[in-house]
Protein backbone atom coordinates (compact mmCIF):
# COMPACT_ATOMS: atom_id res chain seq x y z
CA UNK A 1 0.00 0.00 0.00
CA UNK A 2 2.82 2.43 0.88
CA UNK A 3 4.59 1.58 -2.38
CA UNK A 4 1.51 2.52 -4.43
CA UNK A 5 1.17 5.79 -2.54
CA UNK A 6 4.85 6.56 -3.15
CA UNK A 7 4.50 5.81 -6.89
CA UNK A 8 1.41 8.00 -7.17
CA UNK A 9 3.10 10.90 -5.35
CA UNK A 10 6.21 10.54 -7.53
CA UNK A 11 4.03 10.66 -10.65
CA UNK A 12 2.19 13.78 -9.42
CA UNK A 13 5.47 15.53 -8.54
CA UNK A 14 6.95 14.72 -11.96
CA UNK A 15 3.85 16.19 -13.65
CA UNK A 16 4.20 19.36 -11.57
CA UNK A 17 7.87 19.64 -12.51
CA UNK A 18 7.08 19.16 -16.21
CA UNK A 19 4.40 21.88 -16.05
CA UNK A 20 6.83 24.19 -14.30
CA UNK A 21 9.53 23.56 -16.90
CA UNK A 22 7.06 24.02 -19.77
CA UNK A 23 5.96 27.28 -18.17
CA UNK A 24 9.48 28.66 -17.61
CA UNK A 25 11.05 27.83 -20.99
CA UNK A 26 8.83 30.21 -23.05
CA UNK A 27 9.33 33.00 -20.51
CA UNK A 28 13.10 32.66 -20.76
CA UNK A 29 13.02 32.51 -24.56
CA UNK A 30 10.76 35.57 -24.80
CA UNK A 31 13.08 37.47 -22.48
CA UNK A 32 16.07 36.73 -24.69
CA UNK A 33 14.17 37.64 -27.83
CA UNK A 34 12.95 40.97 -26.46
CA UNK A 35 16.50 41.97 -25.45
CA UNK A 36 17.67 41.34 -29.01
CA UNK A 37 14.75 43.35 -30.39
CA UNK A 38 15.44 46.20 -27.99
CA UNK A 39 18.91 46.71 -29.46
CA UNK A 40 17.90 46.34 -33.13
CA UNK A 41 17.86 49.70 -34.94
CA UNK A 42 17.13 48.35 -38.43
CA UNK A 43 14.15 50.02 -40.14
CA UNK A 44 13.47 52.38 -37.25
CA UNK A 45 12.76 56.10 -37.09
CA UNK A 46 13.91 58.34 -34.21
CA UNK A 47 13.14 61.95 -33.27
CA UNK A 48 15.50 64.16 -31.26
CA UNK A 49 14.27 64.73 -27.71
CA UNK A 50 16.90 66.58 -25.69
CA UNK A 51 20.54 66.82 -24.66
CA UNK A 52 23.62 68.53 -26.02
CA UNK A 53 24.45 65.66 -28.41
CA UNK A 54 22.36 66.81 -31.39
CA UNK A 55 22.96 65.08 -34.72
CA UNK A 56 19.68 65.65 -36.58
CA UNK A 57 15.97 66.18 -35.90
CA UNK A 58 15.12 62.79 -37.40
CA UNK A 59 17.29 59.67 -37.62
CA UNK A 60 16.12 57.03 -40.11
CA UNK A 61 17.92 53.69 -39.90
CA UNK A 62 17.16 52.09 -43.26
CA UNK A 63 18.88 51.16 -46.50
CA UNK A 64 18.91 54.78 -47.70
CA UNK A 65 20.04 56.99 -44.80
CA UNK A 66 21.76 55.53 -41.73
CA UNK A 67 23.17 52.18 -40.67
CA UNK A 68 25.05 50.82 -37.67
CA UNK A 69 28.21 48.78 -37.51
CA UNK A 70 28.85 47.50 -33.99
CA UNK A 71 27.98 50.61 -31.96
CA UNK A 72 28.90 53.21 -34.61
CA UNK A 73 26.37 55.07 -36.77
CA UNK A 74 27.19 55.87 -40.41
CA UNK A 75 25.56 57.63 -43.38
CA UNK A 76 24.88 55.16 -46.21
CA UNK A 77 25.82 57.47 -49.07
CA UNK A 78 29.24 58.60 -47.85
CA UNK A 79 30.10 56.03 -45.13
CA UNK A 80 30.73 58.98 -42.81
CA UNK A 81 30.75 58.38 -39.06
CA UNK A 82 27.90 60.34 -37.43
CA UNK A 83 27.97 59.17 -33.83
CA UNK A 84 28.13 56.27 -31.42
CA UNK A 85 25.24 54.47 -29.76
CA UNK A 86 25.64 55.07 -26.02
CA UNK A 87 22.62 53.13 -24.69
CA UNK A 88 19.16 51.98 -25.69
CA UNK A 89 16.62 51.88 -22.87
CA UNK A 90 12.95 51.08 -22.44
CA UNK A 91 10.86 53.83 -20.86
CA UNK A 92 7.24 52.79 -20.23
CA UNK A 93 7.48 50.31 -23.12
CA UNK A 94 8.99 52.79 -25.58
CA UNK A 95 12.61 52.74 -26.63
CA UNK A 96 14.98 55.65 -25.97
CA UNK A 97 18.22 55.93 -27.93
CA UNK A 98 21.17 57.81 -26.43
CA UNK A 99 23.81 58.78 -28.98
CA UNK A 100 27.24 60.37 -28.48
CA UNK A 101 28.08 62.85 -31.19
CA UNK A 102 31.64 63.25 -32.47
CA UNK A 103 32.39 65.78 -29.71
CA UNK A 104 31.34 63.31 -26.99
CA UNK A 105 28.02 64.98 -26.10
CA UNK A 106 25.07 62.64 -25.52
CA UNK A 107 21.65 63.31 -27.03
CA UNK A 108 18.38 61.47 -26.45
CA UNK A 109 16.16 60.28 -29.30
CA UNK A 110 12.64 58.80 -29.02
CA UNK A 111 11.39 56.11 -31.39
CA UNK A 112 8.56 57.12 -33.69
Amino acid sequence: MAMKFWLIMNFINSLKMKKLILFLIPIILLGCHSEKEKNNLENSLWKFSDGPGYISDILAFNSEYLYTRNDSIFFHKSDTLVGIVDTITLHYGERRLYIKDLKGNVGRYCEQ
